[in-house]
């Protein structure tokens, strides 16, 4: 019975530890799946993301300063196959990704000379609001300049615009005017008509009223006789 119960003990402790054994495998090669994904992620991509803050347009695209605009046309072109929203991996999350890519862009238009670096085109850190944030400022500048064109070129005259403002405030309270005085001269029409129209009901009734006692007056001798 002993002899029974010990092989029995024997061979749980030889499945327990070849349980651990499997396990501590299985770890180790997850671990080395990653590290090997990780190493190539790395690899293929020759032009990583910048993890510090505010990095520069030339931090971006990862060339010196007295690039070429070639050179940078160039790698604007590989940087978007690279970080395009559509083409990320999983491991990046959507705002991230179109955060980037916006980043990227307004990084563009700095080194080709299009927007003066300032904070609205280039951020502390990448965020998902930033890259609308550049999108709004552009588009305001943009309106701004054809708004300029517009007074430079003599298509939008100041003195007329104000004319027409002025004109219009004039005509806005000619019509409030005009709606009161009529709002009063129909309440005071309603109302002579009502005062009126009490005359002649309390004249009626004074009139029936006399006829009543000279009626009264003119049957009061016949009886009598």
């Amino acid at each position: 019975m002993s002899r029974v119960l010990s092989t029995n003990i024997r061979w749980w402790s030889i499945q327990v530890h070849c349980r651990q054994f499997a396990r501590l495998s299985r770890r180790q090669l997850q671990t080395s799946t990653q590290a090997s994904s990780s190493s190539t992620k790395q690899t293929d991509n020759p032009f990583p993301y910048p993890t510090h803050r505010n990095p520069t347009p030339h931090q971006l695209f990862h060339l010196p300063h007295n690039a070429t605009e070639s050179d940078i046309k160039a790698r604007y072109f590989d940087l978007v196959r690279l970080y395009h929203p559509d083409k990320v991996g999983i491991s990046t999350s959507p705002d991230a990704a179109h955060a980037r890519f916006q980043a990227i862009t307004a990084a563009y238009d700095i080194l080709r000379g299009k927007t003066p670096l300032n904070d609205d085109a280039m951020g502390s850190r990448p965020s998902a609001t930033s890259g609308a944030r550049y999108q709004t400022t552009a588009a305001y500048r943009t309106m701004q300049k054809r708004r300029q064109e517009l007074y430079d070129s003599g298509a939008v005259d100041d003195s007329r615009k104000d004319k027409l403002i002025m004109i219009g405030v004039v005509l806005t309270i000619l019509i409030v005017l005009v709606q009161t005085a009529t709002t009063r001269r129909e309440a005071l029409a309603e109302a002579l008509t009502r005062h009126r129209q009490l005359s002649v009901n309390i004249r009626q009734t004074q009139k029936q009223r006399e006829e009543e006692r000279l009626s009264q007056d003119y049957t009061k001798p016949s009886d009598k006789t």
